[in-house]
């Protein structure tokens, strides 16, 4: 008899809460550098005029967790969602840089915004591929385990 038990779940959520946090603190340290460097975070166009630290805190906090719990939900009825939405997630930050690159008032803003979409996009990616790992091994344990059964 053993006593490990097996459950469904795509990806463990505390790590995407724990991604989000980081990514935030990192984002964060990547503001204050950028307003030390003479960053201004004006944009002349695009989504926002400006960017402030609470902006960043809540448009980096709440998306992560809302989308990390969806992405959980989701996961646990197709797995195969994970790695969808690890991608998807990813890319989405990815073409985000357009806008500080096309509307920045000055480079060192520019720069600030367009690395800390990379630090989100990072962080998502890892969360959500670090548990995918998990549910990929368990899935190869198992295909193991139904070979042996056969044989």
């Amino acid at each position: 008899m053993s006593a490990e038990m097996k459950y469904k779940m795509p990806f463990n959520y505390v790590q995407v809460v724990i991604a989000g946090f980081s990514a935030v603190v990192t984002s964060v340290f990547v503001f204050f550098i950028s307003g030390v460097a003479a960053g201004s975070m004006r944009f002349t166009g695009g989504i926002f005029p400006n960017v402030d630290f609470f902006g960043i805190v809540r448009f980096i906090a709440l998306p992560f967790l809302i989308l990390g719990f969806l992405t959980f939900l989701i996961g646990r009825a197709r797995p195969g969602f994970c790695k969808f939405a690890q991608w998807a997630g990813a890319a989405v930050m990815v073409v985000f840089i357009i806008n500080p690159i096309l509307f920045a008032a000055d480079l060192a803003s520019g720069i600030g915004l367009s690395l800390i979409l990379l630090v989100v996009a990072a962080s998502w990616y890892m969360a959500v591929d670090n548990s995918n790992k998990l549910v990929r091994k368990s899935k190869l344990e198992r295909l193991q385990a139904k070979q042996l059964r056969v044989a």
